[in-house]
């Protein structure tokens, strides 16, 4: 696995592109970058506070904060509002007990772990700010308070601090001044048809415990005739946007949650540093506006409108374009991929985002791989797709130099979850509704392209028969077996030789580049069987033949291994260190023993391919000799090979060898000689043109390092091959 180059804090949230997570993460992001921490959130996208079964698979996300990479954990206890869901977090933090981990907001008894310090603003304080703000600003001293259900402990701890001020100023608390609703709009609705009705005498003010109900109150009052501030103030808390959608003005209080973000991070990051931090609530802040008598503050208005018109101009860009009908019309993940970096914009803000799926994420029957297949979808960084264990974070992260804020959000579809979206900000900057919007598009467009390739590939593949592969119409295992037990080896000779594909390819089970590299690997294996061999594909992903009369194992293996450098198609859909092949002679009656023996040596040659692909400068390498191999006719001069990797001609000749065992020089003679064996087995080409498409001058020269590489000639190797 890659190793991190920085510290790594997760938050996790639920529905992070709420107001009241935006502000929190904002403070948590702004401090980890000042330190040089990069920031994880991991957050669903819809949260129900139902258990819904279609949604469910979503908090699947959280799965990832498991990985041992992240060095602390913040947890946004107010976004956890299903019950379900909360047990399931916790059961993960009970086994998270050797990081920090600070829990923001409201207690939750099952975060109660000893691991886990909660922190919060205090709404005890926030609220006797604001009722000391009526009384000493307005002088009034008949003041009500609508809180939320009497059972939540936020609801209580804020008609505790309307009951401090009152007290404080001398002004007699009265029990009949406390209504309870819901935390709604409607509740604040149903208090002002009391008011209107007389069933409650109407104070100078009323405190609402939130936005939502003090909304209800001044819309249904505006509905009443009753008007606000001339018959009565009213005041919310908590800020949560869009007041200009509602009249008069609210004003409200601000609640300091990206100071509590700061401080969230601040704590974790003190304990990993064992210094000492002392907490303390910050305060927030009064939001002046027409509800009460004191007057707008213009510049925090323009902003507010200013972040409105923003929003409203995204969402028309979203309302009018034709993403979800362009994604939908995707028939590759290519195209997928290049729609959504077309459509990037969309996105507001972001510096760069990443499509991670699973590498079998099509596959419905099949556990999910632990293995994802993630590329940048931005047009200003490299596209190539690259392989990451879901919990080695530093695979992604380590590409950036400095610190940035990462947003985790699950891609699924009903039950069934195909990877997740990264987001990246280099500002503390959060998303918003409309990306929200954006991940629902991408998850039905991978449903489709999914439901799409599974019609393609079940259509190529009907009515055939039981003894015949699905896709090819070669034999099939049992087509192989069969015809193994007719063959009559007292009385020739024969030897079995197999070709395994798409090892470990990332791309290998995408059904729509699999089809066309599958069937050229077919053609390949067609050509080197002659008319009295025997072949069939006996898996997914192996190839078996059955050749009479020629015993030689080396010279088989080459042969093949030649014959499926030629092939574009597979070689320029998966690479040519993406194929191993073994060949052994046909000792063995059993057909069972026999192909287990010879994929015991696959097995091996594979291991062997993937040791080599962690050497240093592998993908570098592995680039050069792709070109190699696909150009033979060329000459390979020092200049020339700068060109391909920008060191030095000898450190170049000491890494290819150190990656591939053989000299750069060597393995330009190798290339050649493939593409000769290739030519001399499936051509009728003339020696002399045979050269010349292997880049020889001179054919006489050709002929003599055929011989002393091959060990025969060419015209006996046509021989052989026939």
């Amino acid at each position: 696995m890659i190793k991190k180059k920085r510290m790594i804090f997760g938050v996790v949230a639920a529905e992070a592109n709420s107001i009241e997570q935006r502000q929190i993460i904002k403070g948590i992001a702004r401090f980890d970058q000042c330190v040089g921490i990069d920031t994880i959130i991991f957050s669903n996208n819809y949260n129900p506070n139902v258990k819904e079964k279609e949604l469910f698979c979503e908090n699947r996300i959280y799965d990832l904060i498991m990985s041992e990479e992240i060095d602390a954990l913040i947890i946004i206890s107010e976004s956890f509002v299903n019950e379900d869901l909360r047990k399931g977090i916790a059961d993960l933090l009970s086994r998270k007990t050797t990081i920090p981990i600070v829990v923001v907001g409201t207690y939750l008894a099952e975060l109660d772990m000893p691991q886990c310090t909660f922190i919060n603003t205090s709404d005890e304080n926030d609220i006797e700010d604001l009722t000391d703000h009526l009384v000493e600003k307005h002088g009034f001293t008949e003041i009500d308070i609508i809180t939320g259900y009497d059972f939540i402990e936020a609801s209580n701890l804020r008609v505790n601090g309307y009951r401090k001020s009152l007290e404080k100023h001398g002004i007699e608390y009265d029990e009949k001044r406390v209504h309870y609703g819901n935390f709604w709009m409607n509740s604040g609705e149903e208090l002002a048809e009391r008011y209107h009705s007389g069933e409650l005498p109407l104070p100078q003010a009323i405190v609402c415990a939130n936005d939502y109900m003090a909304y209800g109150l001044i819309d249904k009052f505006d509905e009443l005739g009753i008007k606000v501030p001339d018959d009565v103030t009213v005041v919310g808390y908590e800020f949560v946007g869009d007041r200009f959608m509602h009249s008069p003005l609210l004003t409200t209080y601000k609640r300091n949650r990206e100071t509590i973000g700061e401080d969230a991070a601040n704590l974790v990051y003190s304990r990993i540093k064992k210094r000492e931090f002392l907490f303390a609530p910050p305060k927030g802040e009064m939001i002046c506006g027409t509800s009460c008598t004191c007057g707008v503050n213009r510049v925090q208005y323009k902003d507010e409108l200013k972040t409105a018109r923003s929003k409203k101009e995204y969402d028309n860009w979203n309302l009018f374009n034709p993403l979800d009908q362009k994604l939908t019309e995707c028939r590759t993940l290519g195209e997928f991929t290049d729609i959504c970096s077309e459509y990037h914009w969309q996105v507001r803000g972001i510096q760069s985002f990443y499509l991670c799926l699973y590498k079998n994420w099509y596959d419905t029957d099949a556990e999910l791989s632990e293995i994802l297949s993630c590329q940048s979808m931005v047009k200003w960084e490299d596209r190539t797709p690259f392989d990451m264990h879901k919990f080695n974070f530093a695979a992604l992260l380590s590409k950036n130099y400095e610190p940035a804020v990462y947003y985790f959000n699950p891609l699924f579809f009903n039950d069934r979850l195909f990877g997740h979206l990264v987001l990246k900000y280099h500002d503390p900057d959060t998303y918003d509704d409309i990306y929200r919007n954006w991940l629902k598009s991408m998850s039905n467009g991978l449903e489709f392209l999914r439901m799409k390739n599974d019609i393609q590939y079940l259509t190529q593949c009907q009515n055939l028969s039981d003894m015949r592969d699905t896709l090819t119409g070669m034999y099939n295992e049992t087509g192989m077996r069969k015809a193994y037990h007719t063959l009559d080896l007292d009385d020739k000779e024969y030897a079995v030789v197999m070709l395994r594909i798409g090892i470990s390819n990332a791309g290998f089970y995408e059904l729509n580049g699999k089809i066309p590299a599958v069937m050229d690997a077919a053609e390949a294996i067609n050509q080197f069987c002659g008319s009295n061999d025997i072949c069939g594909r006996v898996n997914d992903n192996t190839f078996a033949c059955i050749i009479q009369g020629e015993t030689d194992t080396e010279l088989l293996e080459n042969r093949l291994i030649s014959i499926m450098l030629q092939h574009t198609v597979y070689i320029d859909q998966y690479g040519l260190d993406s194929f191993v092949c073994a060949a052994l002679k046909c000792k063995e009656k059993s057909y069972t023993k026999l192909t287990a023996a010879c994929t015991d040596i696959l097995a091996e040659r594979q291991r062997e391919k993937m040791e080599m692909r962690m050497r240093p400068h592998y993908e570098d390498m592995l680039s050069i000799r792709s070109y190699i191999y696909s150009n033979p006719q060329d000459s390979f001069e020092s200049e020339k090979l700068r060109k391909l990797y920008p060191y030095s001609a000898g450190h170049l000749r000491e890494v290819y060898k150190k990656c591939f065992g053989v000299s750069i020089h060597k393995d330009c003679i190798n290339a050649r000689m493939a593409k000769a064996t290739y030519c001399l087995t499936v051509t009728p080409l003339s020696m002399a043109e045979i050269a010349e498409q292997c880049g020889y001058v001179d054919s006489k020269y050709f002929l003599r390092q055929f011989l002393a590489t091959v060990g025969v000639t060419p015209n006996q190797y046509r021989n052989m091959a026939k």
